[in-house]
């Protein structure tokens, strides 16, 4: 009886896959009411998944993913194939490193469940789900002059972007940050570290009223160090929050000017907040004021190409191609919020740019 339900599971589960490969190709899923549809019908496929958590420990999980890095390579055939230029911030060096080791940390996404390692977040959510999905959006994007997304192919964007907002280091650092200042001001408890629901309102919806200038300044008397299960639960649930709100603003696409010589570069914390209110590029995001504010959320996705979403919409159109102040902006961002990696197609790029950025980076 076992062996027929897993053989059942093995042809749903490869019927899913090909429905999903079906949807993506045709570009279904145009209207809201179709795009819920296919979720619907995805998400009963889904029952059928089949997961089995080998618990072996010791493997790179990509933060920043390898269907993004590959856009940097140096070269597209050859020995330079697999290589990216990397600048890193904490030696002030730019060498060739391997695609297959950059922006990316052993065990990075590994976690324990019933007491043994799982590795469900990199391989299920995001290496088998998300990733393959969104593979075909952007390359549609860096390959189209036009911006015509479906409802589902959006949808599947800014769910990525969200979790490019809260997988990486940088985010990381903050929400442990976060910690360190409810823990301080008693506005959180050591309990409260246990609870999945206490985590979801006091930290993702931050129902406990800490501010952006209390989260930068507060002096704490508990610095919070680890947590790693609490830290990438959270991440999950404020990244499927974060993507609601994006969802909510207004999709555009920035182009480096044609006949500029710049491009766009990649840093392993590439999703760039820009403040209007404060003026300023957003070091720490503070994502409970997101949907709240007008920021300008940004992020490259090719050497000429990024995406970038904003509350309202702008004079210049859905596609700006001639705006090199927003292109200076972003691949300024780029460098300013890095945790220690920025990544480039071309040495010379990076160095122009440090040249560029030296007197702001110095601040």
């Amino acid at each position: 009886m076992t062996k027929i339900i897993k053989k059942i599971n093995r042809i749903f589960h490869w019927i899913g896959r090909k429905f999903q490969n079906f949807v993506f190709r045709k570009r279904l899923g145009r209207k809201k009411w179709s795009a819920e549809l296919i979720f619907i019908i995805m998400r009963v496929f889904g029952l059928f998944e089949i997961y089995t958590n080998t618990g072996e420990i010791g493997g790179i999980d990509h933060y920043v993913p390898k269907l993004l890095l590959r856009r940097w390579r140096i070269s597209e055939s050859g020995m330079d194939k697999d290589k990216i230029f990397c600048w890193s911030k904490d030696v002030n060096s730019i060498e060739k490193t391997n695609i297959d080791e950059s922006a990316s940390e052993v065990d990075w996404d590994v976690t324990k469940a019933k007491g043994s390692q799982s590795d469900f977040v990199s391989k299920k959510i995001f290496a088998e789900l998300l990733e393959t999905r969104v593979s075909k959006v952007i390359k549609l994007i860096n390959t189209s002059s036009l911006l015509d997304l479906t409802f589902l192919e959006e949808s599947t964007l800014v769910t990525f972007i969200a979790h490019q907002v809260t997988r990486v280091p940088a985010f990381r650092k903050s929400l442990l940050r976060f910690f360190s200042v409810a823990y301080s001001r008693r506005l959180m408890s050591y309990e409260d570290f246990g609870s999945k629901e206490v985590l979801s309102k006091k930290v993702a919806l931050n129902q406990i009223g800490i501010t952006y200038d209390q989260f930068l300044n507060d002096t704490v008397y508990t610095e919070i160090e680890k947590g790693k299960p609490q830290l990438i639960l959270i991440s999950l649930i404020i990244a499927n929050d974060i993507a609601k709100k994006i969802y909510g603003g207004n999709l555009h696409i920035l182009e480096i000017p044609v006949g500029s010589n710049d491009e766009f570069i990649l840093s392993d914390n590439p999703v760039v907040f820009v403040d209007f209110k404060r003026k300023e590029v957003l070091r720490f995001i503070p994502w409970w004021e997101i949907g709240k504010k007008d920021f300008l959320i940004l992020m490259p996705i090719s050497t000429r190409k990024a995406v970038f979403y904003c509350k309202s919409k702008r004079k210049n159109g859905l596609i700006e191609n001639n705006n090199e102040e927003l292109v200076q902006l972003l691949n300024f961002g780029q460098y300013l919020c890095c945790s220690d990696k920025v990544f480039a197609h071309k040495k010379d790029i990076i160095e122009k740019h440090l040249e560029l950025y030296a007197k702001e980076l110095q601040k």
